[in-house]
């Protein structure tokens, strides 16, 4: 009975590791660290416990029950906003030697322990209730808006926006294709630059510069709730004034009304799941190779590489031939994997030339 009720509170305590793991993944930590921490804050304690216990059968069962069944109780209450998405992750990366199909169901289970969408209605961020209107907005807001208020003029907008616990000013720049946050900034909130993180090239006031992509867990505009974002690293987008540029990775997913009478911005919800292509795609390398063969059939295998530490449940892929138009589907592309699709077009599609875009994603 000991053996069974011991080997039964593994569910737990794989849970509690998972959830470790997929934190130190999604702040970008070497994986040789997160997998030590995460096996450290797991065991250690139960080991210490069975110890206590004066290392009996039920001891083990004791220890490996009660701490894990504990921090999977406390742990939502520390990490409130970073629970669900730790914990998908942790299990996705488990589970990415099971293949794609484990990686989703994974991922499933981590997402039903706390509900997590990439625009989380208006449920208030901690310490939310500092970002409010400065005055009432001129008609009732619907549940899905937020109306923030900003300052200055013309195409320099700021607007309070919340991560972690602290507050930011940042510009909210609808030219932007990426947010960005300077060094100082990702240094407050403890978000490490890996010395590998992807490159890309941005357009500032100051000429093109080259600037690394991190991931942060969340971003709380007002109430809205967008997890995770992809932030470039740009020292010339940040002053005195704001901490960055509010991109189209996040202001995309919201319907943008602008009051230039009452200094805000109002900000709704779009319907349905969040359509995630900025975001993905700055993580996402695409490749193709078409096929033609000498009975008229063409084959498409378009390959995906996954360079972010979070999975990618679905990325739809454009392939033009000429003319023509088709559709590729990526599913289940695990952190730092690649995944292919096979696309059969008609019979005697000329695709001598062809390319091929990401038209749709989803974390």
């Amino acid at each position: 009975m000991a053996r069974l009720l011991f080997f039964l509170g593994l569910l737990p305590a794989a849970l509690c590791t998972a959830f470790w793991l997929g934190l130190g993944v999604s702040r970008q930590l070497p994986p040789v660290v997160v997998s030590a921490v995460a096996l450290m804050f797991t065991l250690l304690p139960v080991a210490g416990l069975w110890s206590l216990l004066g290392r009996s059968a039920w001891g083990a069962v004791a220890g490996i029950w009660s701490w894990p069944t504990l921090s999977l109780l406390l742990l939502p209450g520390f990490f409130p906003g970073e629970f669900p998405d730790a914990l998908s992750t942790g299990l996705a990366t488990l589970a990415a030697v099971g293949g794609p199909g484990w990686v989703k169901k994974a991922g499933d289970v981590g997402q039903h322990f706390t509900p997590m969408a990439a625009v989380a209605g208006t449920t208030p961020a901690p310490e939310a209730s500092r970002i409010t209107p400065v005055c009432a907005p001129t008609t009732a807001l619907r549940e899905d808006e937020v109306a923030l208020p900003y300052e200055g003029q013309g195409h320099s907008l700021a607007i309070p926006v919340q991560m972690g616990n602290d507050e930011f000013s940042m510009l909210f720049d609808t030219g932007a294709t990426v947010t960005t946050l300077d060094t100082p900034t990702l240094r407050r909130l403890q978000i490490p630059v890996p010395a590998d993180a992807p490159e890309i090239k941005l357009r500032t006031a100051n000429g093109e510069r080259s600037a690394k992509l991190v991931q942060i867990p969340e971003i709380w505009v007002g109430g809205m709730r967008v997890a995770p974002v992809t932030i470039g690293v740009c020292e010339e987008c940040a002053d005195e004034r704001v901490a960055g540029l509010l991109g189209l990775n996040v202001s995309g997913l919201f319907l943008v009304t602008l009051d230039t009478v009452r200094k805000e911005v109002v900000l709704r919800a779009r319907e349905g799941e969040a359509d995630r292509v900025v975001d993905v795609g700055l993580w996402l390398g695409l490749e193709a190779m078409a096929t033609i063969f000498p009975d008229g059939r063409v084959e498409v295998e378009v390959t995906g590489a996954n360079r972010a530490s979070r999975a990618i449940s679905y990325a739809e892929v454009g392939i033009r031939c000429g003319e023509d138009h088709f559709v590729g589907e990526l599913r289940d592309l695990s952190p730092r994997s690649t995944g292919s699709a096979r696309v059969r077009l008609p019979r005697g599609v000329n695709c001598d030339g062809y390319s091929v875009s990401l038209e749709h994603a989803r974390w």
